[in-house]
């Protein structure tokens, strides 16, 4: 790979992986209600998740979702539900009132992580198709892809502790904005479980 593909595929990674979308959001909820050091399992979480739909998009598995649509559609409904239903939780805190700290969502673990990572068939069809993009045909595919691999979680790794960072230093603005927080952690969650369908 050139050093201006290389560079250009580590400017869309990270663009990818600021953008708004299910494991950023838990990333930063858990970091608003629970600090830096808490969120770090979930970060953990998703990027086991990704690695594991990494090696299943180099492994071909993409190909065997794009044959088989029922497949393809049973695990995207099973990630879209369970985004519905962090949604729901969250806004029901909101209706609640709870505060932060008490809320159902104020706990995101690692398994967490690895299920709103894993469990999203775009993330593997994304891989499969991003990946040829930026793969030489003329070097070896398996070294590159590797490569292409470490990149996505180092710069998604970079990312999320960044937006850790940022959410624990004004958590003391949220806490004051509890209900609003939850409700819109819930909105997102749902809004982004519709429009994956």
């Amino acid at each position: 790979m050139s050093t201006d593909t290389v560079v250009s595929y580590i400017f869309l990674c990270v663009i990818s992986a600021a953008t708004p979308g299910p494991g950023t959001l838990a990333v930063v909820a858990q970091s608003i209600q629970n600090g830096f050091r808490h969120t770090l399992p979930l970060i953990v979480g998703i990027q086991l998740g990704l690695l594991s739909v990494a090696i299943a998009a180099i492994s071909g598995l993409a190909v065997v979702f794009k044959a088989s649509t029922t497949l393809y559609y049973l695990v995207q409904y099973a990630g879209l539900s369970y985004l519905g239903y962090l949604g729901v939780m969250s806004l029901m805190a909101s209706y609640n009132n709870y505060k932060i700290n008490e809320s159902a969502l104020s706990n995101f673990s690692f398994k967490q992580g690895v299920i709103i990572s894993s469990f999203n068939p775009k993330t593997l069809l994304f891989f499969s198709s991003f990946f040829p993009m930026f793969i030489d045909v003329k070097s070896d595919y398996l070294i590159q892809a590797l490569w292409l691999v470490v990149i996505l979680l180092l710069s998604t790794l970079l990312v999320h502790l960044f937006y850790s960072l940022i959410m624990e230093k004004i958590s003391w603005v949220l806490f004051k904005y509890s209900r609003l927080f939850h409700f819109v952690v819930g909105i997102s969650f749902i809004t982004i479980a519709i429009t994956m369908v």
